[in-house]
């Protein structure tokens, strides 16, 4: 039951991600691109990508990426906390047991290289950067 309901909560996350999304901040069209445990199952589902594992990604990952990417704290909810920049938002999704399941980022400009760049250190050992 639990594993259900995690999914749905999962699920309605996603969906906000399908939508194009255009701030005061970053005017462009973006990129999308996510940091996913290693071996997750990768669905395009109607509500956008979907992701199936039970394993998490690092807990120090947020701080990390955060420090690396200049990113400010932008706010929380009980699923995710969101960061950002002039040209990458960075939004972590936690389950319920606040373990990070995955990262998305959006990305304008050179962002998807410095991610790139970020993302080729030894602290990704465990999780894979997915550009759909």
């Amino acid at each position: 039951m639990d594993n259900i309901v995690h999914l749905l909560l999962l699920k309605s996350v996603l969906i906000k991600y399908q939508l194009e999304w255009l701030s005061n901040d970053m005017k462009e069209k973006y990129k999308a691109a996510f940091i996913i445990p290693v071996d997750t199952q990768k669905t395009l589902g109607e509500d956008g990508w979907e992701f199936e594992t039970s394993k998490r990604l690092s807990s120090e990952l947020s701080v990390f990426l955060a420090d690396a990417l200049n990113l400010r704290f932008l706010e929380s909810y009980a699923d995710s906390g969101i960061y950002m920049n002039d040209n990458i938002k960075m939004t972590i999704t936690y389950d319920p047991n606040k373990l990070i399941e995955f990262v998305y980022f959006q990305l304008v400009g050179d962002a998807l290289s410095t991610l790139k760049t970020v993302f080729a250190r030894d602290i990704f050992e465990n999780s894979e950067l997915f550009i759909p």
